[in-house]
C-alpha cells in the first residue's frame, strides 16, 4: 500500500490534510509529532489504522531517521514548522532552528534516503506567501517572479525554508514542489490569528449574552457593550477556505512540476477589518453592541499589509480552483468556536 509522510499533524493544515487523505485515497498516514504536543485537533484519527503516529522532533536526526526510513513514502508533505508571526518577535531563534534547520534535517534524511534506495518521494514543501513582505501597489496581483522582501522573523525563516526546497531539488534531485499559500482559514484556526481571534471573541461574548437573555429575558445592553480587541485592521487579505487548500496541496503533489513554485490563494480580498464585519454581522448578538478597540499588544512591530496572489501559474497547471468565499469561511470559524467555548 502507497503511503504518506506528513509532518505537523496536530496543526491546523496538518489535522486537515489528514482528514483528505483519508477521504479521498487509501494511502497510509505516517504522521509525525512532537513529545506531549497538544491533540486536540488529532483525536480523532486514534485508532485509524491508517493513521500511524511516530513521535519526531525536526532538530533531532535520529527521529528523522527512523520517520523516513519506516514511512518509506511515495509522498510527503512537511507542514511542521513554528507558524505564528506574532511568536516569531518572541523567539526568534526558535523560529528560524525550526523552520530553516529543522526543514534542512528533514530534506538531509530524504536525501540520504534516495541514496540509499528506500524512497524518492514526492515532497510538498510549505512555504509561504509571507517571503514577499510588503509589495509594491504596481507588483499586485503577486507572481512567483515577485521579488522576496521578508519583513519579520517568521518570514525570514520561510524564505529559508524556501530556498533550501530549492537547492535540494537542484543538488540532489529531490521531487520537491514549493507552495507559497496564501491566507486561509477555518476550523481549528488557533485563535492567534486574526480571524480566529475575532470568532473566538464573539463565541464567548455570545455565551454571555445567551446566560444574560436567560436570566432576564430583556436582552438589553448598551451599545459598544462587547470588546472585540484587534490588531491591524486595514491590512488587505486573499482568503481561501481550509478545505480549498488541502485539496490544492494535493493537486500539487499529483499534477504540479517537480522544481517548481506555486503561488496558492483564494479569490475574494478584502481588508482585515471586513473580514471581522462579517464575523460580527453572522453573530445572534446586535452588530452596535460590539465595540472594536485596537490592542497595542496585537499590532506587529512590522506588518506585510497587502496579500493579494496571482495563482494562475498553478490553476492552469493543475486544474484548482478556490470553492468556497468569505461568508462561509466566517460562518466555519464562527461555528468551530462556538463548539468549544
Amino acid at each position: 500500500m502507497k503511503s504518506v509522510l506528513l509532518t505537523g499533524i496536530t496543526g491546523f493544515v496538518g489535522s486537515h490534510m489528514a482528514d483528505y487523505l483519508l477521504e479521498h485515497t487509501d494511502y497510509t498516514i505516517h504522521a509525525s509529532r512532537r513529545w506531549r504536543s497538544r491533540d486536540e485537533n488529532i483525536k480523532h484519527f486514534y485508532g485509524n489504522k491508517r493513521v500511524i503516529f511516530y513521535e519526531v522532533d525536526l532538530m533531532d536526526r535520529g527521529s528523522l531517521n527512523r520517520f523516513v526510513n519506516d514511512a518509506k513514502p511515495d509522498y510527503v508533505f512537511h507542514f511542521a514548522a513554528q507558524s505564528f508571526p506574532e511568536t516569531s518577535f518572541l523567539m526568534p531563534v526558535q523560529t528560524l532552528q525550526t523552520n530553516v534547520v529543522g526543514t534542512t534535517n528533514l530534506l538531509e534524511e530524504l536525501k540520504y534516503a534516495k541514496q540509499r534506495g528506500v524512497c524518492d518521494p514526492i515532497i510538498i514543501s510549505v512555504s509561504s506567501s509571507e517571503v514577499y513582505g510588503m509589495p509594491k501597489p504596481e507588483e499586485i496581483p503577486i507572481k512567483e517572479s515577485n521579488p522576496i522582501r521578508a519583513a519579520n522573523p517568521y518570514s525570514i525563516s520561510k524564505v529559508g525554508h524556501d530556498l533550501m526546497s530549492q537547492y535540494y531539488f537542484k543538488a540532489y534531485g529531490l521531487k520537491i514542489i514549493t507552495t507559497r499559500m496564501f491566507s486561509h482559514e477555518g476550523a481549528r484556526r488557533g485563535k492567534i490569528f486574526a480571524l480566529s481571534s475575532f470568532a473566538y471573541q464573539i463565541a464567548l461574548h455570545e455565551k454571555d449574552y445567551k446566560k444574560h437573555l436567560d436570566e432576564h429575558k430583556d436582552g438589553c445592553f448598551a451599545d459598544g457593550a462587547f470588546v472585540i480587541k484587534v490588531g491591524n485592521l486595514n491590512s488587505v487579505r486573499t482568503y481561501a477556505h481550509i478545505s480549498d487548500a488541502v485539496h490544492a496541496y494535493w493537486l500539487a503533489a499529483t499534477k504540479a512540476t517537480v522544481g517548481e513554485v506555486y503561488n496558492i490563494g483564494g479569490n475574494y480580498t478584502c481588508k482585515v477589518g471586513d473580514a471581522l464585519d462579517e464575523i460580527m454581522s453572522q453573530s445572534i448578538i446586535p452588530k452596535q453592541c460590539f465595540s472594536v478597540f485596537v490592542d497595542p499588544d496585537r499590532v506587529r512591530p512590522t506588518d506585510i499589509t497587502l496579500q493579494v496572489p496571482d495563482s494562475t501559474k498553478f490553476s492552469v497547471e493543475t486544474g484548482w480552483k478556490p470553492t468556497i468565499g468569505l461568508k462561509p469561511i466566517c460562518a466555519d470559524l464562527l461555528n468551530y468556536w462556538r463548539s468549544i467555548v
